[in-house]
């Protein structure tokens, strides 16, 4: 299994009805892809993040079907233009010794197939996580 992790800290200018319409549309990703097992999506205790989403795909296939699903890329046009720190990452129980490298090369693919998207996660002011170039 692999829980893809995303955490994020909303500008001091967005409104609550717009942090609202990007949870709900992290909602309709776990509910309508059928790559995700289960989700979920609320806010975020005991780090420095405000909200967070957790969806659990079964293996690198489905993070792939996930990180490129319509609604995917939808809650990415609604909300990263929103989004002053956001980290994305990747938690697994499988034994891969090289399935970092592989999780990786996923994310950087789906930037590569939507430079849209690559050039919006590039305009978040502080952003960490999978697929990012050091």
């Amino acid at each position: 299994m692999i829980y893809h992790i995303n955490r994020v800290t909303m500008k001091a200018t967005v409104t609550p009805e717009q942090i609202e319409g990007v949870l709900e549309s992290w909602r309709n990703q776990g509910r309508s892809n059928p790559a995700i097992k289960s989700f979920v999506v609320g806010r975020d205790h005991g780090g420095d993040y405000t909200y967070g989403a957790v969806f659990v795909v079964e293996h690198l296939d489905g993070l792939f079907a996930y990180l490129t699903h319509p609604t995917t890329y939808q809650t990415d046009h609604l909300g990263l233009h929103l989004v002053e720190r956001l980290e994305i990452f990747d938690v697994s129980d499988d034994d891969d010794p090289d399935l970092n490298a592989k999780i990786q090369e996923l994310h950087r693919r789906r930037n590569e197939l939507n430079p849209q998207i690559a050039g919006m996660l590039a305009d978040v002011p502080t952003y960490t996580g999978s697929g990012v170039d050091d």
